[in-house]
């Protein structure tokens, strides 16, 4: 009887397409290639989810906004001026006050010292550097000793107006022309200052140095409140 002839195996086991030629194995399909059905996306490993990407800010025209000013714009030679003329009306009104409120009935004269009037004009000179030379901490310095300065004078030439009233009240209750001879409190403060530094000095204490120095302590202070606001 006659066997089905059939066509030997190729070497390596590779089963035959119609044709006579051996069919080839398909390629592995790598982990994560295009048209994987396991795969979330294109290109990512298997297992592993796609992240979003976080927007990044964006500022316009490419540059970042500009930044806060630091205090506010001033004029230092405005606030200068100002504080100078804050300091001689600051001394008239405390050798005023000095003169007002001592009693030059009694001998020697009795001087009241008070710590309130060297902090209104330290704070009046400090008030007109802020305000016109907004955040300068040069300027709260310059304040500072004009605070210091406007105290100082005030309490000499508020001296030389007690002295003044002191000469005035002896020469009523002498008579005799004596009146004409009394020295003004501008004499005595121009052309007398020698004498009227040793007199006031006589009777200056610790207190009267502590309230002195209240002055630029309260200019200092109230620039600093003022240029924060």
């Amino acid at each position: 009887m006659s066997q089905n002839w059939q066509q030997p195996q190729q070497p390596g086991g590779y089963p035959q397409q119609p044709g006579g030629y051996p069919q080839q194995p398909a390629p592995p399909q790598q982990a994560g290639g295009y048209g994987s059905a396991q795969q979330p996306g294109y290109g990512y490993p298997q297992g592993q989810p796609q992240q979003p990407q976080q927007p990044q800010p964006q500022f316009g025209g490419g540059f970042p906004p500009p930044a806060p000013p630091v205090g506010r714009p001033g004029n230092p030679l405005l606030a200068v001026g100002a504080a100078l003329v804050a300091t001689v009306v600051g001394a008239f009104l405390y050798a005023f006050l000095l003169s007002a409120m001592a009693d030059t009935d009694k001998t020697p004269p009795e001087v009241t010292q008070f710590a309130y009037a060297g902090v209104v004009v330290g704070a009046l000179i400090g008030l007109a550097v802020a305000k016109l030379g907004g955040r300068n901490t040069g300027l709260w310095v310059v304040g500072a000793v004009l605070a210091l300065a406007a105290v100082f004078l005030g309490e000499l030439y508020g001296y030389a107006m007690i002295l003044h009233d002191v000469m005035s009240n002896y020469a009523d209750k002498i008579g005799g022309g004596a009146s004409s001879q009394v020295l003004s409190s501008n004499e005595i403060f121009f052309d007398h200052f020698s004498d009227l530094w040793k007199s006031w000095k006589e009777d200056s204490d610790a207190l009267t140095y502590i309230f002195i120095a209240l002055a630029p302590v309260a200019a200092v202070s109230t620039a600093y409140r003022i240029s924060n606001r």
